[in-house]
This record gives C-alpha cells, sequence and structure tokens, in this order.
C-alpha cells in the first residue's frame, strides 16, 4: 500500500496544473514520507539482528542521502530538457516499475510473522 501511495503522488504531481491541486498531493507526500520511515525502520529492526542494526542503519541513511543527491542531479537534467514535469513522469514511471518487480517480495515481509510460529514448530529444540 505505501508503494501504491507514493507512486499516485508522482502521477498526481504530474498531472496537476493548479498549485492548489498539487499542495494537497504534497502534503500526502509528505505524511506518506513520515509514516513510510517509521515503518521501514521498525521492520528493519525486527529483520536486522541487534549487532549488525548501527551498521545497517548507517548504511540506509547513506543510501538514502545519496539518493537524493542524485535523484537532485536526474530531476534537475529532466525538468531542464523536458519540463517540469518531466521529473514527476519519471517518477511515477520509476516508482511504478518497482511496485511491480517488488511487490512479491513486499508482501512475503508484510506476512513474515504469520511462518515464523510454522518454523518454530517444524525447528528441532
Amino acid at each position: 500500500m505505501q508503494d501504491n501511495i507514493e507512486t499516485l503522488t508522482h502521477l498526481g504531481l504530474a498531472l496537476a496544473t493548479s498549485a492548489w491541486v498539487a499542495l494537497p498531493i504534497f502534503f500526502v507526500f509528505g505524511a506518506h514520507a513520515f509514516i513510510w520511515g517509521t515503518t521501514s525502520i521498525t521492520v528493519r529492526q525486527r529483520a536486522v539482528p541487534t549487532h549488525l542494526q548501527g551498521r545497517v542503519g548507517s548504511l540506509n541513511t547513506i543510501c538514502v542521502f545519496g539518493g537524493l543527491v542524485v535523484g537532485s542531479v536526474i530531476g534537475g537534467a529532466l525538468a531542464t530538457h523536458y519540463g517540469v514535469t518531466a521529473p514527476f513522469w519519471f517518477a511515477f514511471v520509476g516508482s511504478a516499475l518497482f511496485v511491480v518487480l517488488l511487490w512479491g517480495e513486499l508482501t512475503r515481509i508484510a506476512h513474515a510473522d504469520e511462518a515464523a510460529p510454522e518454523l518454530a514448530e517444524v525447528a528441532p529444540a
């Protein structure tokens, strides 16, 4: 669901022709970023062994800020050459592609707790 919201906000911003339309979309995107940030930290802390959480969290932070830098360069180049909506179209297509390619993995992660009791029963004591 989280990725669908992000994908739809990119589409909405690409189609928006008024600041009054874009403003609530930006609000939804900001709320989504806040909620997804909290959710992803929780999932990461549950999935990563305690002694590696600092390293994995640091690598995540480097990748997030590195992605912001690279994305800014790509977005600026796209806007310069193809217009101000081009970065939003690019983000929409990229986000939709990620949703399609990663959807199965996301649902597996979301239901990992449901499979855990079964594994505990099978594993030798």
